[in-house]
């Protein structure tokens, strides 16, 4: 495990198998009680580890000061067919589950870390954060992109009856969300609060195989890892009159707090939102088992997410200046532009290895920015005292054996609103124009989830 040392005494070692967060698991546990975040399963490196996979291996850094753990960074590299790309990535698409730290070290772990992958084969890092510490990054041997400003929550808080939650709703999701169920209902759908795991796979394997947009195979197959790893995993579903799953979505609890990881829907079904429909069952049988929350894992759609609690977004992006890589990846941004003017289509393989060559326009694309300006630039978006959604400044520049068994996880791998400029013009230009950035020339309907090739 190669070390970097740095002036403030950090020094960060790559944990890139298993058995090295093994090594420092005592000192891990240690931080995170500290912190009182163990009921954070997006820091928990079991979790982290439960998610990596042949495409995505982990090239995390823990950072130390001497003997004392001064933060952690999850982070994974891409590979392709065994081979690391040398592009990595730390953080959802909503920008949680990056950082281990307190919040007066963020800064200087992220420094550490940064310095330390770039310096045992990582060419390119995007860091999606949820930063604590408002001092900006700066890494003068390195190229950076860093983008800033408030998005949708990933996490709603769940009143005690579903009266309560229909009531944070805007009026026309409310709207929608009791129309489309009694619509169903009186055409026989019912709501399935228990599936066998037999029944919801095989429902699984039927609607991807038939969805116009399929889930990737390997982010099934990790979805079924972390149901494996928490206890208090659900799924429940849609039945159409004959019997059959129109509809499928599954999770788990941690605490009071359900995660949501897995929804497919019937396409053949449109006419009824199914997606909504199911939420909305979902939330009424969560407010009656006493749940208070609901985490939308990497991120929730436009209906739901602008009426979570919002978040400060970071996303930085960071290259190498110089070197042999330095100069494919101008090539590939000069291919992408090439392409895309030409209206041919582009790999993402080659926007992720680009990464921070290519214009903000594209790199907006890559973070929760883009949407988070659609959902704030509606009239029923979110409003609390503290926080009136103005723009924010863009910057441009030793655990169980059995746990890893059964999670299938590799332990030894060889490898004010009136004056508010969201409401006026382009929301996504308003949102960066603090920061001197130049934004796409149009706002593009996109999910709020990324989607998992990314």
């Amino acid at each position: 495990m190669p070390r970097n040392t740095l002036k403030a005494q950090l020094q960060g070692n790559m944990l890139q198998s298993p058995l090295d967060f093994v090594q420092s698991w005592s000192e891990i546990q240690t931080l995170r009680q500290t912190l009182a975040v163990e009921d954070n399963v997006l820091t928990n490196p079991l979790h982290f580890l439960a998610t990596t996979d042949s495409t995505r291996r982990s090239c995390s850094v823990a950072c130390w000061r001497g003997a004392q753990l001064i933060g952690l960074v999850f982070a994974t590299e891409h590979f392709v067919r065994g081979i690391g790309s040398g592009y990595a990535i730390a953080g959802d698409f909503a920008g949680r589950g990056a950082v281990l730290c307190h919040p007066q070290d963020e800064s200087q772990v992220l420094l550490c870390a940064s310095t330390t992958m770039t310096s045992n084969g990582i060419h390119a890092l995007h860091l999606r954060l949820l930063p604590s510490d408002q001092r900006h990054l700066r890494l003068p041997a390195l190229r950076m992109e860093c983008m800033q400003a408030l998005t949708p929550g990933d996490r709603m808080v769940l009143p005690e009856t579903f009266d309560g939650f229909l009531a944070t709703l805007g009026k026309h999701t409310r709207r929608n969300v009791r129309y489309y169920t009694r619509k169903a209902q009186a055409e026989g759908v019912e709501f399935a609060s228990c599936l066998a795991k037999e029944e919801y796979d095989a429902a699984v394997a039927r609607l991807n195989a038939a969805s116009t947009f399929p889930a990737e195979p390997l982010r099934l197959t990790r979805d079924a890892r972390l149901m494996a790893l928490h206890a208090g995993c659900q799924r429940f579903g849609l039945r159409a009159p004959d019997g059959t799953l129109i509809a499928v979505l599954s999770g788990f609890s941690q605490g009071r707090r359900f995660h949501i990881l897995t929804q497919l829907n019937d396409a053949h079904y449109e006419r009824l939102s199914l997606s909504l429909i199911l939420r909305g069952y979902t939330v009424q049988h969560l407010i009656q088992t006493h749940h208070d929350s609901l985490q939308f894992m990497g991120g929730t759609s436009l209906s739901f997410g602008r009426f979570c609690v919002p978040q400060l977004y970071r996303s930085i992006f960071i290259d190498k200046p110089h070197g042999l890589f330095a100069l494919i990846k101008r090539m590939l941004a000069s291919v992408v532009l090439h392409r895309e003017r030409q209206g041919k289509p582009v790999p993402d393989a080659l926007r992720l290895l680009a990464n921070g060559l290519l214009p903000a326009s594209h790199l907006i694309a890559r973070t929760a920015i883009a949407p988070a300006a659609v959902a704030f630039a509606r009239k029923n978006a979110p409003q609390i005292p503290s926080n009136p959604f103005a723009p924010v400044v863009a910057i441009r520049s030793k655990p169980p054996k059995e746990d890893l068994e059964r999670t299938g996880i590799v332990q030894d791998r060889s490898a004010s609103r009136k004056t508010d400029p969201m409401c006026h013009g382009n929301p996504v230009d308003a949102n960066l124009s603090v920061g001197g950035l130049k934004g796409p020339g149009k706002v593009l309907n996109m999910p709020h989830r990324k989607p998992a090739s990314a």
